[in-house]
């Protein structure tokens, strides 16, 4: 089978699903043509790619170029099916619909637009009245999470929508961050891997860690990653007087490095869909304490294999964190149980395969409905 990829962004967590979802389906056989502004980072197998022009704002001029394109393309390379991911490519394919033929179009939000974090409501509502717009384009909406799948149903079709949770390969062996490590010679590290920008609750998390501090003063708060949020959260950790125990790390390309090196994992997110880093969390048996939202509570089963906490209240997270530092062969238990959930639940195995069975139904569905539109034809006449 031909499939057409059309993603943005090109990183994150869109970018791991994107290019372990490429190598699966080449290794199964399919071939894959990717539309997207560039390739994941890693990917390893050789593929087609076309470039599109996909930026994450609203741009008339450049988005009906990249339409254009996309039409194009399939219309030169004709495949199959056409799985689109995150809310800018999955604008762009479902407007080409109408220059696509009978070519299905699916949908991965990764995450809804309108179901993040926003300062002003307005920004919220236009995009879920532009998702209320193009669900009648959609052919199948593949959420990666049952609480995604929920807010799927309420804007389109009940019946296109289908749930096939993210996957992770075996995390294996490996070394531990040396800066991570260095750390934790002085006290437990409570680690943080994500971007700094608004929505992410690193502010919950320092907010936090004066509660934390009283009961564990040797304990250090390590934050890896990179955003525009840094100089506030830097302010925010001097204002508190923690400065000296919330270590600002930058980014990493070896996230299962940095996360080795922690003694306890913190997701205080506000918003999210699945998220990778908690089933890499979970994969190597880190206690993890995380806000419960979006499907985080469908990784991490609060009290078993986590601890979770409403998002937003600092005084929770921080007796959560008290919790697992206050009782580490407790705190064991969870991340076995983590680990074992993530080996039978959520391998990127099964996540491949999934899909790709997905798009065999859905080619076959749409196959049926053209003969059905035929048969009725030649009736009439």
């Amino acid at each position: 089978m031909r499939v057409l990829l059309c993603h943005q962004p090109t990183d994150g967590g869109v970018g791991r699903h994107v290019r372990d979802l490429i190598e699966g389906l080449v290794a199964k056989g399919h071939e894959v043509v990717v539309c997207s502004p560039a390739l994941p980072h890693g990917l390893r197998q050789p593929v087609v790619h076309v470039h599109i022009d996909l930026t994450r704002a609203v741009a008339p001029g450049a988005d009906i170029s990249a339409l254009v394109r996309l039409a194009r393309v399939v219309r030169d390379l004709r495949p199959e099916v056409i799985h689109a991911h995150s809310s800018k490519a999955g604008a762009i394919a479902r407007l080409a619909r109408p220059l696509l033929g009978h070519t299905p179009v699916l949908y991965t939000p990764h995450g809804y637009a309108f179901a993040g974090y926003f300062s002003r409501s307005l920004e919220r509502l236009a995009y879920l009245g532009v998702e209320r717009a193009l669900a009648p384009l959609t052919s199948r909406v593949v959420c990666v999470c049952e609480a995604e799948a929920q807010l799927a149903r309420s804007i389109g079709s009940r019946e296109r929508v289908r749930v096939i949770h993210n996957g992770i390969a075996p995390a294996g062996d490996g070394e531990a961050d040396a800066r991570l490590l260095q750390l934790s010679r002085g006290g437990p590290v409570i680690g943080a891997l994500t971007l700094l920008r608004p929505g992410k609750g690193l502010e919950t998390l320092i907010a936090a860690a004066p509660h934390v501090l009283a009961s564990h003063p040797q304990a250090r708060v390590a934050i890896v990653g990179e955003g525009p949020d840094l100089a506030k959260l830097r302010a925010q950790a001097v204002t508190l007087g923690v400065v000296e125990a919330i270590h600002f790390l930058g980014p990493t390309e070896q996230p299962l490095q940095s996360l080795r090196a922690m003694d306890v994992f913190v997701h205080p997110s506000w918003a999210e869909s699945f998220p990778y880093v908690i089933l890499e969390a979970m994969s190597l048996a880190l206690p993890i304490v995380a806000s419960d939202v979006g499907g985080v509570g469908e990784a991490v089963v609060d009290g078993d294999s986590g601890l979770l906490v409403p998002p937003g209240d600092e005084r929770a997270l921080a007796r959560a964190l008290v919790e697992v530092l206050d009782d580490r062969a407790r705190s064991r238990g969870l991340g076995e149980r983590a680990r074992s959930r993530v080996e039978l639940r959520f391998t990127r195995t099964e996540m491949v395969e999934r899909l790709a069975g997905l798009y065999e139904e859905t080619v076959r569905s749409r196959t049926a409905l053209l003969l059905r539109a035929q048969t009725r034809s030649l009736t009439r006449r």
